[in-house]
């Protein structure tokens, strides 16, 4: 199955003073973290950004949104659409602490599902995950229709689901599905 890993970084980024994948964490931009960790397991790797002026200097192909951005659905989307590939593999570009192992468990986890997403101590992260090509239509009709939220889209689909205890198997803690949104956040996490 060919799938492109792809960074997911054209949010809005109201809360936050630069881009949330300029933030530095151990002395590293955290999208050139996720671009490392993406490339070390996907042949090609792409950054979903609506600036991408911004990512240039990355190297990474990148891949524009097809529709006026209206949340994380249109860059899925249009990922799926742009990269030509059978699926993708979305991380966040404000997600800096993601594990290989998890990365690798979705990826084990794709057999026949349209998405893989985790869920941890009850919450369902599917800004981590495997998306089919076979979705494009749905997500689509769900974009123009102005329904863009995308738990509830996973509600309708054949979801797979990587639980808690799968993840824990991985010795996974919750970090790799931090968000950070806000400056709190930032020093939350990082310290600093």
């Amino acid at each position: 199955m060919d799938m492109v890993g792809v960074i997911l970084a054209g949010g809005s980024n109201r809360r936050f003073p630069v881009l949330k994948g300029f933030m530095e964490i151990n002395g590293e931009r955290v999208i050139e973290r996720n671009l490392r960790l993406l490339g070390g397991l996907f042949s090609r790797v792409a950054i979903s950004t609506n600036r991408p002026d911004a990512y240039f200097y990355t190297g990474a192909e990148l891949l524009g949104d097809l529709y006026p951005s209206t949340g994380p659905i249109v860059g899925i989307c249009s990922s799926l659409v742009a990269s030509g590939a059978d699926s993708v593999f979305v991380i966040a570009c404000d997600m800096p602490f993601v594990r290989k192992e998890v990365v690798e468990l979705i990826i084990a986890g794709t057999g026949g599902a349209d998405v893989v997403v985790c869920e941890y101590e009850g919450m369902l992260h599917p800004l981590l995950g495997s998306y089919s090509k076979g979705l494009i239509g749905l997500m689509e009709e769900r974009i123009l229709s102005g329904r863009t939220e995308l738990l509830g889209f996973l509600d309708e689909i054949d979801c797979r689901v990587i639980t808690t205890m799968e993840l824990k198997q991985t010795g996974e803690d919750g970090k790799s599905f931090v968000n950070i949104n806000t400056p709190e956040d930032y020093s939350k996490y990082t310290g600093g």
